[in-house]
């Protein structure tokens, strides 16, 4: 029984090491060592995954290493992980973009910055509208580069399911697509006019069924719209008799000097 024993464990172990051999864990574990980084339990997780036929999940110390066209030059923005090699004479060493390799520096897309300040993947300082056009570069990254996986960090937990920076960056996303369909809404119902500045006479408003980009069977006359109480007007074309108007009257004010009902108004010099 006891050799029988020594012998079980003895395959278990040799089966043991072939098994992560013929997956490529010595080497990782050998470069570790050598780099100071092991972490034997993240190695064998994530080496584990990445055979799993599913989406790779990369450590911070693993993408660092792809920043050479020996290893591949990879990059990750908002903690999804992409192969950029075939853009080398961007993304190779000595090129515009190779700060950008090995690692995920998010907030670098939007402020240009490449100091370590700059080069993180931290955007809690970016409004919406910018964290919109950091979106708008992984869009870009998904077209034209290859999607290798996720990041262990910041946006993903080590089994790839989003963190709670993940949620809070779609919310932020959701609401500005929420505020954008409301302006274009507002801007169907009281569509811009068209605007145009005459040194000689000043400035000139007028509608037509296709001022400000929107088109329409009716033409408009030209109002001062006021989206809050203490905003700043901005000229819009209004349908005298359309409900909308009826229910936002309070909002609007007529141009000084132009007739009720015309469809151009001149804002002269000494009125502006």
């Amino acid at each position: 029984v006891i050799m029988f024993s020594k012998y079980f464990w003895l395959s278990l172990l040799l089966a043991i090491v072939y098994f992560l051999y013929s997956r490529g864990f010595y080497e990782k574990i050998k470069s570790q060592l050598m780099e100071g980084t092991l972490n034997l339990a993240d190695t064998i997780y994530f080496g584990l995954n990445e055979n799993s036929g599913g989406s790779k999940i990369f450590t911070i110390s693993e993408l660092e290493r792809y920043t050479n066209l020996e290893n591949g030059l990879y990059l990750s923005i908002l903690g999804q992980v992409f192969d950029v090699t075939k853009g080398e004479k961007h993304y190779g060493s000595g090129r515009s973009y190779h700060a950008f390799t090995g690692r995920d520096a998010s907030l670098a897309f939007i402020t240009g910055e490449f100091d370590d300040k700059g080069l993180t993947d931290d955007i809690s300082s970016l409004s919406m509208q910018q964290v919109k056009a950091l979106n708008d570069w992984v869009q870009f990254y998904k077209t034209n580069y290859i999607y290798k996986g996720k990041l262990y960090g910041r946006y993903y937990n080590q089994d790839g399911s989003p963190t709670t920076e993940f949620y809070k960056i779609q919310e932020k996303l959701l609401l500005l697509k929420k505020e954008k369909a409301l302006e274009e809404a507002q801007n169907r119902m009281f569509p811009p006019c068209n605007v145009e500045w005459n040194l000689d006479i000043g400035t000139v408003f007028w509608c037509t069924e296709r001022s400000g980009g929107i088109d329409r069977d009716w033409v408009g006359v030209p109002r001062m719209f006021f989206e809050t109480a203490q905003s700043s007007s901005r000229c819009t074309c209004i349908k005298l008799d359309s409900k909308e108007y009826e229910e936002n009257k309070a909002r609007f004010k007529e141009y000084d000097g132009c007739d009720k009902y015309a469809t151009k108004c001149i804002l002269g010099m000494n009125k502006m």
